[in-house]
C-alpha cells in the first residue's frame, strides 16, 4: 500500500504534468478549483494517460487511433478568447501512420470554467467515448489513410462542382427559354398590330401572295388575315 508521502508525490507529478507552471500562476481561481478534481481523476484514470507534453492528456479511441485534449490550451484560450464558448482544444492521430490533426469538439451548456470541461473529456474518454461527434468520425478517417481521404475528397469536391455547373447551365437555359418564349410572344403581338393596320386591299394582296406559315409570328398573321377577310 502507497505511504502517504507517496500519494503526496504522485499529485504533485500529475499535477504538475496537467499544468504547465507560467500558466498555473496565470489561472483564475474557477480553473484552479477544478484542477484539484482533474488531477484526482487523472491518479485513478484507467484509459487516458498524460502526454505526450505537458499539459496534454492523451486517450485511446479505437485501433491504433487516439484523441489528444491540450488541457492547457483550453484554458489559456479560454482565457484569452470566451467569446469562442467551450472549445476543447483536441487533435486525433494513427499510430499506424503517423497522421495527426486538429478535430473539432465543443462542449454543450452554459458557461463553465474549461477545465470542467477537461474533466467531462477525460470521464467521457474513460467511459469509451459515448456518441462521438461526426467530426471525429471525418478525422479520423484522414489520420488512417490522408492520401485516401485527400483523394476522395477532390472527387467529392469535383462532383459538387459538376453539380453546381449543371444547376447553372440549367438556371441559363430556363432563362434563354423564357426570353425566346416573350420575344416570340412580342413578335406575334407586333405581326398582329401590323396585320390590323393594313387595308382590306393589302390584306388580301398579302394573304393571296403569302405561302404556308413557317412559324408561330407567321401562323398568327396567316390566321389574323383570314379572320378580317371572311369577316369582310
Amino acid at each position: 500500500m502507497a505511504s502517504e508521502s507517496d500519494l503526496k508525490e504522485d499529485w504533485k507529478r500529475v499535477d504538475r504534468a496537467l499544468i504547465p507552471e507560467k500558466l498555473l500562476g496565470e489561472m483564475p481561481q474557477p480553473e484552479c478549483k477544478g484542477l484539484t478534481l482533474l488531477t484526482d481523476i487523472m491518479i485513478n484514470a484507467t484509459v487516458c494517460k498524460l502526454g505526450p507534453r505537458v499539459g496534454q492528456i492523451t486517450a485511446p479511441y479505437s485501433e491504433g487511433i487516439e484523441i489528444v485534449l491540450d488541457v492547457a490550451e483550453t484554458i489559456e484560450h479560454r482565457m484569452r478568447r470566451p467569446e469562442f464558448g467551450r472549445h476543447l482544444e483536441t487533435s486525433v492521430r494513427s499510430l499506424e501512420t503517423g497522421a495527426h490533426i486538429e478535430v473539432c469538439i465543443v462542449a454543450t451548456g452554459g458557461v463553465v470554467p474549461a477545465i470542467d470541461d477537461c474533466v467531462s473529456f477525460v470521464l467521457w474518454a474513460e467511459t469509451g467515448f459515448f456518441e462521438p461527434p461526426s467530426t471525429l468520425d471525418d478525422r479520423i478517417l484522414y489520420v488512417r489513410d490522408p492520401e485516401l481521404y485527400e483523394h476522395k475528397a477532390k472527387i467529392e469536391r469535383e462532383a459538387r462542382k459538376r453539380e453546381r455547373r449543371i444547376k447553372e447551365l440549367r438556371r441559363e437555359l430556363a432563362r434563354e427559354e423564357s426570353l425566346a418564349r416573350y420575344q416570340a410572344l412580342s413578335n406575334i403581338m407586333l405581326e398582329r398590330e401590323r396585320v390590323r393596320n393594313l387595308s382590306w386591299s393589302e390584306l388580301m394582296a398579302e394573304h393571296e401572295a403569302a405561302g404556308a406559315p413557317s412559324g408561330p409570328v407567321e401562323e398568327a398573321a396567316h390566321d389574323l388575315r383570314a379572320r378580317f377577310l371572311e369577316s369582310e
